[in-house]
């Protein structure tokens, strides 16, 4: 029984659960980039997908060659469409965020949209993009001027902002919770564990887990961690993480030891 790992770097998650797995079977890494794709001979029974945000192109290429011969977790269009904050919106619009994409040059068009669905204030996001970075809250006219006028790309993806009660963060293997914790933000208005938030394991109401299995399944999620916001009034699905860190999670539950038992008990 043979495990491939395909990521790039051996960050600290990566490299635990290629621990964890080294104790059961033969496990190897496979740099997307170092791959020679469409002429791969690969000898490995499972892919495990660590596919980072920053080499997503490189990754998707060669799950699909991969793929072809060999069961992978997670496939490429999970990945395609969980590292795109708009496609996910557009998977889990119904339990999500008001959002919307924009390339439009014209402000006034922007303001009346923003106006007529949410108002202030709001956040602006990067389609790709993680650990809170480039997210930027916007209480004013005023305040929306400047980051468009410093937007290179043309692009923006604009949420409503959701006065939250709680941010967690829900991790999953195959449709099955084995872990939730709430964020507590800490000098800032962000609640990623990456930014110094504080946090705590937090037990799930059946109505929460319900809603984030189904978007789980939606998604077509084998390995993935869910940001849940709950509001006084509703909660919502915030973004879904389809290469999850977990050092936060390690806290409270064995991930690494969670992801290993899953891939050798697939491949049984």
């Amino acid at each position: 029984m043979k495990i491939g790992i395909l990521a790039h770097k051996k960050t600290p998650e990566n490299v635990m659960i290629f621990e964890e797995l080294k104790k059961r079977c033969s496990v190897e890494f496979i740099d997307p980039l170092e791959c020679f794709l469409g002429s791969e001979n690969y000898d490995f029974d499972l892919i495990l997908s660590r596919v980072e945000r920053d080499f997503l192109t490189e990754g998707i290429y060669a799950l699909k060659d991969i793929s072809k011969d060999i069961p992978v977790i997670n496939s490429d269009e999970t990945i395609q469409t969980c590292q795109n904050k708009y496609l996910t919106y557009l998977k889990l619009k119904n339990v999500s965020p008001k959002s919307f994409l924009t390339y439009s040059k014209d402000i006034s068009e922007i303001f009346d949209k923003i106006d007529n669905n949410f108002g202030y204030p709001f956040v602006v996001k990067p389609i790709y993009g993680g650990y809170g970075d480039g997210v930027l809250k916007v209480n004013s006219k005023s305040e929306f001027i400047e980051v468009f006028e410093k937007n290179e790309k043309n692009e923006l993806f604009v949420q409503e902002f959701v006065p939250y009660i709680h941010d967690l963060r829900v991790f999953l293997l195959n449709n099955e919770i084995i872990g939730s914790m709430e964020r507590i933000p800490k000098n800032s208005w962000k609640a990623n564990y990456s930014l110094g938030a504080e946090i705590r394991e937090f037990k799930l109401s059946n109505e929460v887990e319900d809603m984030v299995l189904d978007s789980v399944k939606k998604l077509g999620a084998d390995v993935v961690g869910i940001d849940v916001l709950i509001s006084k009034d509703k909660n919502y699905i915030l973004e879904a993480n389809i290469t999850p860190q977990f050092r936060g999670m390690m806290n409270f539950v064995n991930v690494p030891k969670k992801i290993a038992d899953y891939c050798i008990n697939y491949l049984k």
